[in-house]
């Protein structure tokens, strides 16, 4: 049985061989989605992250966040910008997992996160996608940390356009009232991980945020794959 199925991922590997999502290059036994030198040279961002004030003045009050946590800095020039290509737009839900596992295990035990609530699509934006992207990212989190997905609480009730090409102003006016609170006895009391591929100016973040807060007595932290910059 061992040798039918080594000579089956074989054949596979031989027809439909496997390639690392950020520079294409094939990847060999024991690599997962990136290659070990891509892996090598990772951009992982630092803790400097979480003292920046372009997100942290995008909230006010009992929306602030106590910590920002992401896994790499992102720029639309570098090839590391696939990786959420390919989790958005090529079937990636796999991929999401793995790249949550990988911020789970940067953001450590050194937290004491409750639940994780990851940034609803819209429905109609779902089901065209087949997926939510952060839900993914979310599931990958939650199994190294071992702490609740919360997916019901909050939904999407307006479909926005693309943020893309957006300054910080017209970003911020694309996503007012664009969440509605379902469940707040859920998460009534707990700290929260929103959690979301990429952070360019938090607007996203913050009306999610702003409609949870409405459950009363809840404390914030925001995880994302990718850190940008205008």
């Amino acid at each position: 049985m061992k040798i039918k199925t080594a000579f089956g991922s074989a054949l596979a590997d031989l027809f439909f061989p496997r390639l690392c999502v950020v520079c294409g290059c094939g990847l060999v036994r024991g690599e997962v989605y990136i290659c070990s030198s891509c892996l090598a040279d990772f951009p992982f961002t630092d803790s400097s992250y979480q003292t920046e004030t372009a997100v942290w003045e995008t909230f006010e009050g009992a929306c602030r966040p106590e910590k920002i946590y992401s896994l790499f800095y992102y720029n639309k020039y570098s090839n590391y910008r696939k990786l959420v290509y390919a989790l958005k737009y090529r079937s990636g839900k796999k991929l999401g997992i793995y790249l949550g596992e990988m911020l789970g295990e940067k953001i450590g035990n050194q937290t004491d996160i409750q639940g994780i609530i990851p940034i609803p699509l819209h429905p109609k934006r779902e089901r065209k996608r087949g997926y939510n992207q952060s839900l993914q990212i979310a599931l990958g989190i939650s199994a190294v940390l071992d702490v609740p997905v919360y997916d019901r609480v909050i939904i999407r009730i307006r479909n926005t356009v693309s943020q893309t090409g957006m300054n910080p102003a017209e970003r911020q006016k694309n996503v007012i009232n664009i969440f509605a609170l379902k469940d707040k006895t859920l998460i009534q009391g707990k700290h929260l991980l929103i959690v979301d591929d990429v952070i360019t100016t938090g607007a996203t973040m913050h009306s999610c945020v702003t409609t949870l807060a409405e459950a009363g007595n809840v404390r914030f932290s925001l995880g994302c794959l990718g850190r940008t910059w205008l």
